[in-house]
């Protein structure tokens, strides 16, 4: 997926979750971390539930159509979402749907033809997303891993894989800068504290772009035997991966870092993250 032939991977691992009624639109803009309304159906936005203290729990992408919403989410943790959703449900006029098995996730380097596809909201080369019923797939679709290798290539993080639940914010893991946040919308759950992150603008540490070889995911980063950070995630070839970084540790690159088993790790900010 990462040279110029356009190519389309089936995202297995992502899943949809539906959610309708008269107040559908209004539940989602009170707790999630995106602006949703007036939402077009030609329109994909990215956003996130985070906890009261600002701390990342799910990220998924929204959609408008069939009379609701569509959140496409983690697979293996969908249920751990509609449990949350339901707890902020409340008496709101909504109906929280699992749709997984229904619709098949598709990630796509080119607009395909023939088939309404969203812009990817968080970085243009992400290429675009669709769904298709569950009896009609996509021809000669690549696997997922295709698709993981070129968005980490690109330093772009997703998911619990890279985000640990209950644990990073939204700024350690760049998501201020891929289009996660409306910072004009009104509360949020977690609102409050995010805003002061962005106002104070202080953050210690974020998602960077690591390279090496024999990489390992869950590796701690030192750095003159200080640990300053760990890998999240890794590519295929165990090249590349994300991880989260002190940013401190960045200034003084003539000490380099290491990663398990004392191998030398590269670090470097993605190159759409300009500080």
């Amino acid at each position: 997926m990462q040279g110029s032939k356009p190519s389309v991977c089936l995202l297995e691992e992502r899943c949809l979750i539906k959610i309708s009624g008269a107040d559908a639109e209004s539940f989602l803009q009170n707790i999630v971390t995106n602006d949703v309304a007036g939402l077009r159906p030609d329109q994909l936005v990215y956003s996130c539930l985070l906890t009261p203290q600002g701390r990342f729990l799910h990220d998924f992408f929204i959609s408008r159509g069939q009379g609701g919403f569509f959140l496409e989410c983690e697979t293996s943790r969908r249920e751990d979402l509609i449990r949350r959703l339901n707890i902020f449900k409340l008496r709101a006029k909504v109906t929280i749907e699992d749709e997984h098995g229904k619709f098949h996730v598709y990630a796509a380097t080119e607009r395909p033809e023939k088939i309404p596809a969203f812009q990817d909201p968080r970085l243009s080369e992400l290429g675009y997303r669709f769904y298709l019923p569950a009896g009609q797939k996509y021809p000669n679709a690549l696997p997922a891993e295709a698709y993981r290798d070129r968005r980490i290539g690109l330093g772009v993080p997703e998911g619990s894989i890279d985000m640990k639940p209950e644990t990073d914010t939204i700024a350690n893991v760049n998501l201020d800068y891929l289009h996660a946040v409306s910072w004009n919308k009104g509360c949020y759950v977690g609102q409050e504290i995010t805003a002061m992150t962005e106002n104070r603008g202080v953050v210690k540490k974020r998602i960077v772009l690591v390279s090496g070889h024999m990489l390992t995911a869950g590796d701690a980063l030192s750095q003159n035997g200080h640990d300053v950070g760990e890998i999240r995630s890794i590519n295929s070839l165990r090249t590349q991966g994300l991880a989260v970084l002190k940013l401190s540790v960045l200034d003084n690159p003539a000490s380099p870092f290491t990663g398990g088993a004392g191998a030398v790790v590269s670090a470097q900010l993605p190159k759409w993250l300009k500080l």
